[in-house]
C-alpha cells in the first residue's frame, strides 16, 4: 500500500512539472517556418568571420572550460544533461540526450560484464569501448557550449547565438537557435539538434575507415546488434514506486546510416514526451544516479558485486579509465537538401520492449552457458 508519503511526493511531482508545454506539432505559422527555411538556405552558403569583444571572449572562454570540465566520461556528461534541463525544461533535447547517454553508459559496462565479456577478447572489449565513448563525448563535445549559450542568452534576455561560430558548431544550428529564442518551439528545436548531432557523428566518426572496418564490419559490433543489444529505452515505472521498471524503447538497426540514426533520436523523442510516460521516466532519471550499470534500472537481475550470484554488470569507474579527446572543426552542413523536411515528427504505436530486452538476456545467459560447458 502506498504511505501518506509517497502520495504527497507523487502530488509534488506532478506539481513541479505542470508548466511543461509537450506539444506534438509545431504551433508557429507557416509564413515563420519558410522564414526559418530562407535563413537555413542562406547559412548552407555563407562563411561569416567571428568578430568578438572582450566581454564575449570571456564568456567563450568560460563555457569552453565548463564543457572540458564535464566532459570527461560518460557519467560526467550523462549528469550534465539531466542538470541541465531541470533547469531548462523547455529544451526537450537535453533530457532525450541524458537518457540516451545513459543508454551508451550501459553498452560501455556490458563489455566488461558477464553476458558480453565471454564472447570477446580483451582487444575487441576495448576497441568497442573507445568508439562508444568517442561517439558520447563528440556529442558532448557539439552540443552542450550550444545548451550553454542558450541559458546565457536567457540570462541575459538577448540572442546571443552568433558566438556558436567559436565553439564550432555547425552553420545549421544559428537559424535554428535563434529561432527557438523567439518562438520556443522545443519540437523543431529537438529535431534539429537530432539531425545536427547525427551528421556530426557521421562526420567526424562514423564516415572514418578505422571506424568502418575495426567497428561497424567487426564481428563483435554485428553480435552485439544481432543480440539487441543495440536497444535504446527509459526505464519507467507502470505504477508508482513499485521495484520493478518496465522498459520504452526501440531497436536500432542500420546503425551505420545517418538516416537511421535519426528516425531512431526522433522516435525516442516521441515516446519521452508524447506518449504519457514523460513524468515516469522523469521520476526515474531523478531517482536513479547513473552509475552505467544495468543494476541501476534492474537490480534483481543485475549486480555490481560480481561475486554475486546475480547478473555482473559493473559501473562504468570499475569499468574503464577516462579517455582523453582531441576535436577538430568539421561543419558537416552545405545544403538545405541535407536538412529538408527535419523537422517532422515520428509518432510510434507500441513502445514497451521489456519482453523483448528479457528475451535478448535469456538468449545471451544461454550462450554463455553453453560456450562454458564447451570448454569444460
Amino acid at each position: 500500500m502506498i504511505q501518506r508519503n509517497e502520495i504527497m511526493s507523487l502530488h509534488c511531482l506532478f506539481r513541479k512539472h505542470a508548466d511543461v508545454k509537450v506539444l506534438p506539432y509545431s504551433m508557429v505559422s507557416d509564413y515563420d517556418k519558410n522564414e526559418l527555411y530562407h535563413q537555413l538556405t542562406l547559412a548552407s552558403q555563407k562563411h561569416e568571420p567571428l568578430t568578438t569583444n572582450q566581454e564575449e571572449r570571456n564568456l567563450i572562454k568560460n563555457i569552453k572550460l565548463r564543457t572540458k570540465l564535464l566532459n570527461v566520461n560518460n557519467i560526467t556528461r550523462t549528469n550534465a544533461y539531466l542538470n541541465f534541463y531541470l533547469a531548462n525544461e523547455d529544451v526537450h533535447w537535453a533530457l532525450l540526450a541524458h537518457m540516451v547517454s545513459r543508454n551508451g553508459g550501459w553498452s560501455m559496462t556490458d563489455l566488461k560484464s558477464d553476458i558480453i565479456s565471454p564472447f570477446l577478447q580483451n582487444h575487441q572489449q576495448t576497441t568497442l569501448f573507445h568508439f562508444l565513448e568517442r561517439a558520447n563525448a563528440l556529442i558532448f563535445h557539439d552540443a552542450y557550449p550550444q545548451l550553454l549559450l542558450y541559458e546565457e542568452s536567457k540570462t541575459r534576455k538577448k540572442p546571443l547565438f552568433d558566438l556558436l561560430l567559436a565553439f564550432n558548431v555547425s552553420k545549421f544550428m544559428k537559424p535554428i537557435w535563434k529561432h527557438f529564442f523567439q518562438y520556443r518551439d522545443s519540437h523543431i528545436l529537438t529535431n534539429a539538434l537530432i539531425t545536427n548531432e547525427q551528421n556530426y557523428l557521421e562526420k567526424n566518426l562514423m564516415n572514418s575507415d578505422g571506424t568502418k572496418k575495426h567497428i561497424l564490419n567487426s564481428l563483435s559490433f554485428m553480435i552485439q546488434e544481432k543480440l539487441g543489444l543495440t536497444n535504446v529505452f527509459f526505464p519507467h515505472q507502470k505504477i508508482f514506486f513499485q521495484p520493478i521498471h518496465s522498459l520504452a524503447g526501440v531497436e536500432i538497426q542500420n546503425f551505420s546510416e545517418v538516416s537511421a540514426r535519426i528516425h531512431v533520436g526522433k522516435t525516442l523523442y516521441d515516446i519521452l514526451f508524447f506518449q504519457q510516460l514523460y513524468e515516469r521516466i522523469l521520476d526515474f532519471a531523478e531517482r536513479n544516479t547513473h552509475t552505467a550499470s544495468r543494476s541501476d534500472y534492474w537490480p534483481h537481475l543485475f549486480s555490481t558485486n560480481m561475486t554475486n550470484k546475480k547478473i555482473y554488470s559493473p559501473t562504468l569507474y570499475s569499468a574503464w579509465e577516462d579517455v582523453e579527446h582531441i576535436f577538430t572543426k568539421n561543419d558537416w552542413f552545405t545544403s538545405f537538401d541535407q536538412v529538408k523536411g527535419f523537422e517532422q515528427m515520428v509518432k510510434v504505436n507500441s513502445v514497451d520492449v521489456t519482453k523483448d530486452v528479457k528475451f535478448d538476456l535469456l538468449k545471451l545467459v544461454s550462450l554463455v552457458k553453453m560456450k562454458q560447458q564447451i570448454m569444460l
